[in-house]
């Protein structure tokens, strides 16, 4: 099977069919711009180079103009529809979609969605997402070593949301708890994130988790 050659959508989300639309319609406009300018460089008695300078400009300020019709058009009907389905003003940016590694975990091809999860971290080494996903698929595979290198490179990350990196605590904790040998390695994860947060709901979820933890684990300290 032929290697997956990531698209437009892909690497800009919803981005991509706003330059899609703008490239089918932009060449009307920069043929009339450039109609129009030869039509007023010739009408001033202008010749020759000045022809073709406007020509030049004309087409710039055809293609230009489409450009900012289309994308504020199109921008400003995806922000009129986020607002109504999501009235609150709560924005959900564009989270990458990971259908093709996702197709290759479920035909058991665990190694070729690894793989591809680790050209998308080389790619951009700052996102979470695609190291959390293939930390989930690593520990549905029982690679406990590699998901737990990848929940600690998402909390490494120097702009790390709190969201991602509470999470991916919470599933150290939960990979742990089921890792002979490591069990203990949970309540470190646990005070981690009462020392990171304090004082808020995390911290309390924190403290409740600990205490269940160490009840399991028969630990008294």
């Amino acid at each position: 099977m032929s290697e997956y050659k990531r698209s437009l959508f892909d690497k800009l989300g919803p981005e991509a069919a706003d330059l899609y639309r703008l490239g089918s319609w932009i060449i009307i406009p920069v043929l009339s711009g450039a109609s129009i300018g030869a039509a007023l460089a010739a009408r001033a008695g202008v010749a020759g180079a000045g022809i073709v300078l406007a020509v030049l400009v004309g087409a710039i300020l055809g293609a230009a103009g489409t450009a900012l019709f289309v994308l504020s058009v199109s921008r400003g009907a995806g922000a009129a529809f986020g607002s109504f389905i999501q009235p609150s003003g709560n924005r959900t940016p564009y989270e990458r979609q990971f259908s093709y590694e996702d197709s290759l975990v479920m035909r058991g091809d665990v190694a070729g969605a690894l793989a591809s999860y680790d050209r998308i971290i080389a790619e951009s080494p700052d996102e979470a997402q695609p190291r959390l996903r293939a930390a989930e698929v690593c520990l549905g595979s029982k690679l406990n070593e590699k998901a737990e290198s990848l929940f600690r490179g998402v909390q490494r990350l120097p702009r790390v949301s709190a969201k991602d990196d509470v999470y991916a605590s919470h599933r150290l904790v939960d990979l742990y708890r089921t890792w002979p040998g490591n069990e203990t390695k949970g309540l470190r994860e646990l005070r981690r994130l009462i020392d990171t947060y304090p004082n808020t709901d995390v911290a309390t979820r924190a403290r409740e988790g600990l205490v269940s933890l160490k009840s399991q684990l028969g630990v008294t300290e």
